[in-house]
């Protein structure tokens, strides 16, 4: 049941966004527990001071966000697994933009790569390689290869064999790909950097392949230390070059 206090809804946000708020918080924080039955209609809006229609809607949106279920003739329950709805805001398309999604990507794709060391199958691995193939393959016939580049560290997200890893990056994906595409377009300008990212990427799968969780964790971590450092040295029209490259891009 839910022991805080309730905040009563003011008026400006849009008084169902802000009690869906307030539930949300109370089944996040174990207020109300997974199978507990919510508060009638007229109960909640009781409690809050608002219309029983105000109530529904917001219902709704907890329902929409996977967070409680409806039982025809019951009323509606905590979901026994509540989901964790995730908000980031669109990145602006800057270089520091970039420079910042690597260090989250440091944050969780070095764990995975170590943890795809000790845990991988040898069907994992066969994909990661076959990843790493997909992507010279898509230079070498003039792609970009940002979407087999994220397929790859994809491909060691799975390999972790913890789905939080590949939840919390299909999320953020969203935001990677311009992220890629700013990384992969300045290190084609120089022959020496797409040598690197090529040394870079071996250097991760021969780590996993061997089980070495630290040689897998240094080289991930290498690798994207070496991403920002080569962002570092883009010409500063590159933003100005991908722009001019979508454009002139069929559709």
């Amino acid at each position: 049941m839910i022991t805080n206090p309730e905040t009563q809804p003011t008026r400006g946000t849009q008084l169902s966004e802000q009690v869906a708020r307030q539930l949300t918080h109370a089944i996040h924080t174990g207020d109300m527990r997974p199978g507990e039955r919510l508060p009638t209609e007229a109960a909640l809006g009781e409690r809050y001071g608002i219309s029983r229609s105000v109530v529904r809607e917001a219902i709704s949106m907890l329902r929409n966000a996977g967070l409680v279920t409806s039982r025809r003739g019951s009323g509606s329950f905590v979901a026994e697994v509540p989901t964790v709805a995730l908000r980031l805001a669109i990145p602006d398309p800057s270089l520091q933009s970039v420079i910042r999604l690597l260090e989250l990507r440091r944050a969780l794709e070095v764990e995975a790569a170590r943890l795809a060391a000790q845990r991988r199958t040898p069907s994992q691995l066969r994909r990661i390689r076959n990843a790493m193939a997909d992507i010279d393959e898509a230079v070498e016939i003039g792609a970009d290869g940002v979407d087999q580049d994220m397929a790859f560290h994809r491909a060691i997200a799975e390999a972790s064999n913890n789905t939080h890893f590949t939840a919390i990056i299909d999320f953020y994906n969203r935001f990677l790909h311009h992220a890629i595409t700013v990384t992969r377009t300045n290190e084609s300008l120089r022959e020496t950097f797409m040598a690197q990212v090529i040394e870079e990427h071996q250097a991760i799968v021969d780590a996993i392949d061997q089980g070495d969780e630290d040689a897998a964790a240094q080289a991930a971590a290498r690798h994207l230390e070496h991403a920002e450092w080569r962002l570092r040295q883009a010409p500063t029209d590159l933003l100005e070059r991908l722009e001019d490259t979508a454009t002139d891009t069929p559709v």
